[in-house]
């Protein structure tokens, strides 16, 4: 597949939506690269936080490769200001109501040049050091993804991982019990942007169901990975289910999800997990409901539009 510049496919949506194992499972592909969440590898620089591959970030024989060739005279409090000015931009990105409007956009990108350009930086020393074909990346954020559209340093692919609300608020509920109407809030926010976003101009965007993700995942992988020009490697899977995963192309390192990054499973079942839906969380899945209306009950009942751009 001829490109005219580097493709690059992020993952937007809630977490505790499986993105994760999702971008672990993408990048089993030879030339497709996970870049973890990109959006926090300053913030993970400036702390030294550690990479899946045993070693830190600076010391990783990726990311301390990138860090030099991107941003070589970057001491840790340089990189926490780099971060913070990344922050502001997803700030400002967050109050525009419309990003496909030209003239709403006009204004962002001088105004954060600087933050641009240093990603942009990220982008392409990530492409020279890995030598890969095709970037994954799964911060989640919108915010995140406008940014890497607007360095113009990639070919954007926006892919929208969802999950039933009700889920994702009993997930949270066990790891962060006292942010769940701020996750909820998150999640309906989200999901109104990026259907507003799919229409932008010269933008890749596709939606994925965690459920159908869940329930067949071969098929699902393959969908994605042909929307970016691969393949889904032969014999990934044993069975319908069943994965075999190799960690030693994978750098990932926090926030993302802990519990996958601590276990690093060589064999992963790809399986939704159904004890959210016991009765015990009605009250829960009725506050989940209501905090992401209309778009929540519209998800649950399959309400709305198709979930692939038309291709022009």
């Amino acid at each position: 597949m001829t490109r005219d510049r580097p493709a690059c496919l992020t993952i937007s949506g809630s977490g505790r939506s499986g993105t994760t194992i999702l971008s672990v499972l993408l990048t089993q592909a030879p030339g497709v690269f996970n870049i973890g969440q990109l959006r926090d590898v300053l913030a993970g620089w400036a702390e030294d936080a550690p990479c899946t591959c045993g070693e830190s970030l600076t010391g990783c024989a990726v990311w301390g490769e990138v860090r030099r060739r991107a941003l070589p005279d970057h001491a840790a409090a340089d990189m926490t200001q780099a971060d913070a000015a990344l922050r502001r931009f997803m700030a400002e990105a967050a109050a525009l109501s419309d990003w496909n409007a030209p003239e709403g956009l006009a204004h962002l990108a001088p105004a954060h040049r600087g933050a641009l350009d240093t990603l942009a930086a990220l982008l392409r020393a990530l492409y020279a050091v890995s030598g890969a074909r095709v970037l994954v990346d799964s911060s989640k954020s919108p915010e995140f993804a406008l940014a890497c559209h607007l360095t113009g340093a990639v070919d954007l692919h926006v892919l929208n991982l969802a999950r039933d609300p009700r889920a994702v608020a009993v997930s949270w509920a066990r790891k962060k019990p006292g942010k769940i109407t701020q996750r909820l809030d998150a999640w309906g926010q989200r999901q109104r942007r990026l259907a507003r976003w799919r229409e932008t101009e010269g933008l890749h965007h596709r939606s994925l169901r965690y459920e159908d993700f869940t329930e067949t995942p071969q098929q699902a992988l393959r969908d994605v990975l042909h929307w970016v020009g691969e393949d889904l490697p032969p014999g990934l899977f044993d069975d319908t289910r069943t994965a075999q995963v190799s960690w030693a192309n994978q750098h990932l390192f926090p926030p993302s999800n802990e519990t996958v990054l601590a276990e690093k499973r060589t064999r992963v079942a790809v399986r939704a997990p159904t004890d959210w839906r016991a009765p015990r969380h009605w009250p829960l899945h009725l506050r989940a409901l209501i905090r992401s209306f209309p778009q929540g009950p519209a998800y649950v009942l399959r309400i709305g539009r198709s979930d692939r751009k038309p291709t022009p």
